[in-house]
């Protein structure tokens, strides 16, 4: 993954560092992360990974990159869009065995 070896390096020696993790509650009731790399690194560093679950339809903020999960497919404006748009960009395989993101048991949002 782009950029985890030093993400890992620095939890390691700092534990967690920056902003909480944006993770979104699916309509399967699984969760789905918008930042996967942070999700792996704090994985391999052994470190609790921070998250705020967002409900699939609670709307974007203002501030938000929406332009960060647009597509030719639409303009995202719920949590559950930006991620369903991602999902959507990914290889035709990926997002025919995921289509809610790929599963992950690590952590249950308790």
């Amino acid at each position: 993954m782009k950029g985890a070896a030093e993400i890992i390096d620095s939890m390691r020696a700092n534990g967690w560092a920056g902003s909480l993790i944006d993770v979104v509650r699916m309509p399967d009731g699984g969760l789905t992360t918008i930042d996967n790399t942070r999700v792996v690194a704090s994985g391999h560093a052994g470190i609790d990974l921070q998250a705020v679950i967002h409900p699939f339809d609670e709307p974007l903020p203002d501030q938000m990159q929406i332009d960060r999960f647009t597509t030719p497919k639409g303009v995202p404006s719920t949590w559950g869009d930006a991620i369903s748009l991602r999902i959507g960009k990914q290889a035709a395989a990926y997002r025919n065995t995921y289509p809610m993101g790929s599963p992950w048991t690590g952590w249950d949002g308790n």
